[in-house]
């Protein structure tokens, strides 16, 4: 059941766990997102998901500026790769692999990039709360993991409003 995202609405978005549940709250929503994990990508190396593709966002830096929160975020987008054994057509032997590969790497970096540049594009254009600055760097792996995995890291730094109120306790 897809998790309702409302925009902006009394929603403070510099707030460390309101940046984790956006992240998990589109990639719970993407249709082609089967699970969704938390943390330093290295970590899903010992995981076993039941389901693929998965999304982990991990946030490797927070910085506070004058008014603004930024976080540098990692998006990994991963699916099993699953070998082809031949699979082709009898009649004509026509192979539906793009390239010739005994497995299906391709096919899921391909998709696995577009996954990637739909939960970026919508979080640069669908929520004022947030913005992304400079270039959204992406990056294929294939062999990283020890469990098969293949897919695209995306880093990038997010940008918040933040008042930096003074803080409400008296601290001496």
């Amino acid at each position: 059941m897809a998790v309702s995202l409302v925009n902006n609405t009394g929603t403070n978005y510099s707030l460390y766990y309101n940046v984790l549940n956006y992240f998990k709250t589109i990639m719970s929503n993407h249709p082609s997102i089967e699970a969704v994990a938390l943390g330093d990508a290295g970590d899903l190396d010992t995981d076993q998901f039941t389901f693929y593709p998965i999304g982990n966002v991990n946030i490797i830096e927070a910085k506070w500026g004058e008014t603004v929160s930024s976080y540098q975020i990692e998006l990994t987008i991963a699916d099993k790769v699953k070998n082809k054994n031949n699979e082709s057509e009898p009649a004509t032997n026509a192979q539906t692999i793009s390239f010739f590969k005994v497995d299906d790497v391709v096919d899921i970096q391909a998709n696995t990039l577009s996954i990637l540049n739909d939960l970026t594009s919508y979080t640069q254009r669908g929520i004022q709360g947030f913005d992304i600055d400079g270039e959204i760097v992406c990056t294929p792996f294939s062999d990283r993991f020890n469990n098969g995995l293949a897919g695209w890291v995306a880093v990038f730094t997010l940008t918040t409003h933040n008042d930096r109120n003074r803080c409400l306790f008296e601290l001496m």
